[in-house]
């Protein structure tokens, strides 16, 4: 596939690395990411984190990222040319990403089914792949966006700096309260839209073990707490937008002790970074 008009103006960095709980009882990392051309044109940017409570969660971020990918190149196989074909193919994407993750999530179960086991008969249920998932299809100034699950999109932009822009859920208190893909009332908390912003000069899509360690905490006039960017974050932009900056300095970042300490969960970030 020919490189998308991003990969001309844009820079990506990514890293995933996984967090010190798992490390020390030698679970892989969960978290998936994605990113490249995709239909006519667009770029894909996706990042998933699978459930650590569920035994199959790192394949179903893996398929989270891979459905996000498909619905992508299928529903952006014609680049939308007004404002309410964008909306209208947003829409779509939404559901086909839901739709591709089923018929990915099933293809991978039908062959386990009733395998017999020395315990008995194997049998498998979709609960095990829980995963998250955050996509980005980016053609700039358009920016459509799919959530499952408590990922988070950091934008940056000129004049404005940086901005959370979809932020996690809001009373996040348990991994149990975390909506997946897998989830029977995904539909309700999905969230998806277009942003169009001729200003945005960075993204950085981050998993939730990274909440911590990059947002801060603010207070309404009401004394409700809600996420925020901290003034900082426009350093993260700045310091891999220069080319001799790569991947390897970001995954060495959230190895660092300063994340450890933040959370035991994998860190992922997928930046992306006007050039």
């Amino acid at each position: 596939m020919a490189d998308s008009r991003f990969d001309t103006r844009w820079r990506v960095i990514s890293a995933s690395v996984a967090g010190p709980n798992h490390t020390s009882l030698g679970i892989e990392n969960q978290d998936s990411l994605r990113q490249g051309a995709v239909g006519d044109g667009l770029h894909l940017l996706a990042v998933a984190d699978g459930a650590g409570s569920q035994p199959r969660s790192a394949h179903g971020s893996r398929l989270s990222v891979e459905a996000a990918w498909e619905a992508a190149d299928h529903v952006f196989a014609r680049v939308p040319r007004t404002l309410g074909q964008w909306h209208e193919a947003t829409a779509r994407y939404a559901q086909a990403c839901l739709d591709q993750f089923d018929e990915l999530v099933e293809r991978a179960i039908t062959p386990l089914r009733n395998r017999p086991t020395a315990t008995g008969v194997s049998t498998v249920s979709r609960a095990e792949f829980a995963t998250t998932l955050l996509a980005i299809v980016a053609d700039p100034p358009y920016f459509a966006y799919v959530c499952v699950g408590d990922g988070f999109l950091v934008m940056e932009r000129a004049p404005g700096g940086s901005h959370l822009v979809i932020p996690p859920p809001t009373g996040r208190q348990t991994a149990n309260e975390t909506v997946f893909m897998t989830s029977a009332g995904r539909r309700d908390d999905l969230r998806s839209g277009l942003i169009v912003d001729t200003g945005a000069r960075g993204l950085a899509l981050c998993t939730d073990g990274l909440i911590d360690g990059m947002l801060d905490v603010s207070r309404g006039p009401d004394g409700i707490a809600y996420p925020c960017a901290p003034a900082d974050f426009d350093a993260y932009f700045a310091a891999f937008r220069m080319p001799g900056v790569d991947g390897s300095e970001l995954s060495r970042k959230l190895q660092s002790k300063e994340f450890a300490a933040s959370s035991g969960d994998d860190k992922t970030m997928l930046m992306a970074v006007h050039r």
